[in-house]
């Protein structure tokens, strides 16, 4: 049906990390402490938990492809966090839309698994520590295996109907749905097509969707189909 997730795992083998040879001077993250874990080492300031540097390692290493020893710098300003990582990349333009959208949705993942729904900036940073890329968590997320709905401005609630009706439909992922709105109720749909055309005989489906979660979610919804950079190429109403 063509309709498969943004696939996070396979984006993720074309975002290398790689070790920055210093210290990180160029940044303002003040590290005072330092955990290494698996050739990945945070360096994080005072008042963020042991914890946190923890599960942080653990999402760095989930999310990028890990090639030798690799910084990541975290701190903290107030409720709301930062994290550096450091790539291979010496310039904003040799990062493309896929990965910008990739930075983009899981910097709200970083949010609900490392700092319990915190606003947190993520953000891509040469070995000298100059920024190239940064995006703040917007969303939260429910799942079902591979199959993800993520969430903002609207209750949990809303957001699981959606994720009961994915599963429904396809059984299992990969596949991403943003949910925004309400009446209209704004499912964005992540999909592999690249343009209108290619969508086909899969206009039905999207029609169907859009017609079904509107007597899920009692009001109005349009559905918007994304290719794999966040890009809209269709939308269809109930």
């Amino acid at each position: 049906m063509g309709m498969g997730r943004f696939v996070f795992a396979l984006l993720a083998v074309a975002l290398l990390v790689i070790a920055a040879g210093c210290e990180n001077p160029d940044t303002n993250v003040k590290t005072e402490k330092t955990l290494t874990i698996n050739e990945v080492t945070v360096h994080y300031s005072g008042d963020v938990s042991l914890s946190q540097a923890k599960a942080l390692i653990d999402f760095v290493g989930e999310t990028f492809q890990i090639t030798g020893e690799t910084n990541v710098y975290l701190s903290k300003s107030g409720d709301a966090y930062t994290v550096e990582v450091t790539t291979p990349y010496t310039s904003p333009d040799q990062i493309d839309d896929a990965t910008r959208f990739y930075v983009e949705m899981m910097a709200s993942k970083m949010s609900q698994d490392v700092f319990g729904g915190a606003k947190s900036t993520l953000k891509l940073v040469t070995d000298e520590g100059s920024e190239l890329f940064s995006a703040e968590s917007r969303y939260s997320y429910v799942n079902s295996g591979t199959i993800y709905v993520w969430y903002a401005g609207i209750g949990e609630d809303k957001a699981k109907a959606v994720l009961d009706y994915a599963v429904s439909l396809v059984g299992e992922g990969p596949w991403d749905i943003i949910l925004e709105g309400s009446n209209p109720y704004n499912v964005k749909t992540v999909s592999s097509f690249e343009s209108r055309e290619e969508i086909g005989d899969a206009e039905n489906t999207y029609r169907q969707m859009a017609s079904d979660l509107s007597q899920k979610l009692g009001g109005n919804v349009v559905i918007h189909v994304l290719n794999p950079e966040g890009k809209e190429i269709a939308a269809f109403s109930s």
